[in-house]
């Protein structure tokens, strides 16, 4: 929290009143008016600049990291034997300990990988440890603990997720192959092409996955969720739903309903549809069978579903979804069309281009959708900040409440180098991550406030903040090989100084 104390403008605070308040004499006007606290007039942190020449993280002043673990690590298998850890760490999610959550907890990290293994197994991965705070300091303690997925016929490019009401975790699967030679990828991706359930190998790829994160264990496969390219699960706290985003162009807003609430076994599939006013909205049921299940995508197009643009990361903050449209550049939805989606309302006004359906979207933006009313807008349209800084390809978000504000976090993974996105020349892949106060009334991107830059080569992801109010763990990935240590391969940070 911030406080800063204004004596001479004390008696602002009492000046507002209905109209029976009365004057006050000017015997007491004239004593010295007592102090009051003024909250949150003082930034969080001093805003850094840009720097597209850098190979470390660069942060506000007052503010530092320490590496709580690194691809490569040795990471125990459930039969006891160690092995380097996988990398493209993304996902994060912290599970307190019960009896002393502010200082000990579990912390799952999701691997996006789709490469052979053969000691961990192939494609995606996660590995699962325990934090603690030590010496009012958090630090991995015990073993790094492997996630043996191949009881569901393994992962591939585990990506996003969330911790469930139930205590368990949603790991997604971002993967687009629609033919096994695709995973295959010549003996250098999933080398076990066997027939998994009853299915080719290609349709037991692109679900939502159920871990339990304290017995180390994967519980299933959500059939039922569809398969396409899953980004993130967000679960509603009453049970109901479960609200998926789709890492394709076009991309389909799902939501899955459960029949029970609490039990995401079964339910229904529902794919959303904005309206022509673009603000209403409404959601179409989609046939509960494998065709759906396998082909969620191009049925939910099939029946009128609106035609997004990669969708990322999804944040619930006081009833409102908070979606990260990537973008993309220069873009074709003739074939999509001709399917039955349903093209934006802002994409026809703001982003078409000259052809036919053709569009271009380099710096994305946030989308709010309001799970009440149904209602999509946009919240913050990226784009150039000023002639050398630029906000775009929003990806992992989140949210913190410090102080009597919140800030939604917003990390980039921009999708080429040139429109500015990385600075004006063409110095390679640079990603920031800002803070956005919510307080503000129709933010623009000159009101984020650059929190860092990742090492070159990077992106910053699994962004989540620890209990203490005082602590945030990022990851950060597929940093250029080339970078000093510890930023030349994926890791997991621990940033304090809030």
């Amino acid at each position: 929290m911030n406080f800063k104390l204004l004596a001479p403008l004390a008696f602002l605070a009492f000046s507002c009143g209905d109209d029976t308040t009365q004057s006050t004499p000017d015997t007491e006007q004239s004593k010295t008016p007592e102090l009051v606290e003024i909250i949150d007039t003082i930034p969080i942190f001093t805003a850094v600049e840009s720097n597209f020449n850098n190979k470390d993280l660069i942060l506000p002043e007052g503010f530092n990291y320490t590496v709580l673990f690194s691809e490569g690590d040795d990471v125990t298998r459930e039969d006891g034997q160690k092995f380097p850890a996988k990398g493209n760490h993304d996902l994060s999610v912290f599970i307190p300990n019960k009896d002393t959550p502010n200082t000990k907890g579990t912390l799952y990290i999701s691997h996006e990988t789709k490469r052979k293994n053969k000691d961990l197994g192939d494609g995606g991965g996660a590995t699962i440890f325990n934090i603690e705070k030590i010496n009012n300091i958090w630090q991995a303690v015990g073993d790094y603990d492997h996630v043996d997925f191949s009881s569901v016929g393994y992962t591939n490019r585990n990506c996003g997720g969330s911790l469930t009401p139930n205590g368990t975790i949603f790991t997604c699967e971002e993967v687009w192959g629609h033919s096994t030679d695709y995973l295959y990828a010549d003996g250098k991706g999933m080398t076990d092409t066997s027939w998994v359930n009853g299915r080719p190998f290609w349709q037991n790829m692109g679900y939502i996955v159920e871990v339990d994160p304290i017995k180390r264990k994967v519980i299933k496969k959500h059939h039922q969720m569809g398969k396409f390219v899953h980004e993130d699960a967000l679960c509603t706290k009453d049970g109901k739903s479960v609200y998926l985003s789709d890492d394709m162009n076009p991309a389909v807003f799902f939501k899955f309903e459960t029949n029970t609430p609490f039990d995401y076994n079964t339910g229904n599939l529902f794919a959303y549809q904005l309206d022509d006013n673009g603000l209403d909205g409404n959601w179409i049921p989609l046939p509960n069978d494998t065709t759906t299940w396998v082909n969620a995508r191009k049925v939910a197009l099939s029946k009128g579903a609106s035609m997004f643009n990669r969708h990322e990361w999804l944040e619930e903050i006081n009833g409102k979804i908070y979606i990260s449209e990537t973008g993309d550049d220069e873009y074709n939805l003739t074939q999509s069309t001709e399917l039955g989606g349903k093209i934006t309302n802002y994409a026809v006004a703001n982003l078409k281009v000259e052809g036919d359906h053709n569009y271009n979207d380099p710096y994305g933006r946030i989308l709010e959708f309001d799970i009440e009313t149904n209602q999509m807008s946009i919240y913050l349209e990226g784009g150039m900040m000023d002639s050398l800084n630029c906000f775009s390809s929003p990806d992992c978000n989140t949210s913190v409440k410090i102080g009597n504000k919140t800030y939604l976090v917003l990390s980039e993974d921009i999708i080429g180098t040139g429109k500015g996105r990385s600075g004006n020349g063409e110095n390679g892949y640079y990603n920031e991550l800002y803070f956005l106060d919510m307080s503000i009334q129709k933010p623009t991107v000159k009101d984020l406030m650059r929190f860092a830059v990742a090492p070159y080569g990077s992106e910053t992801t699994g962004v989540i903040f620890l209990p203490d109010g005082k602590s945030m763990i990022m990851n950060i990935q597929h940093p250029d090989k080339n970078n000093p240590a510890p930023f030349n391969k994926s890791c997991t940070i621990l940033i304090e100084g809030f």
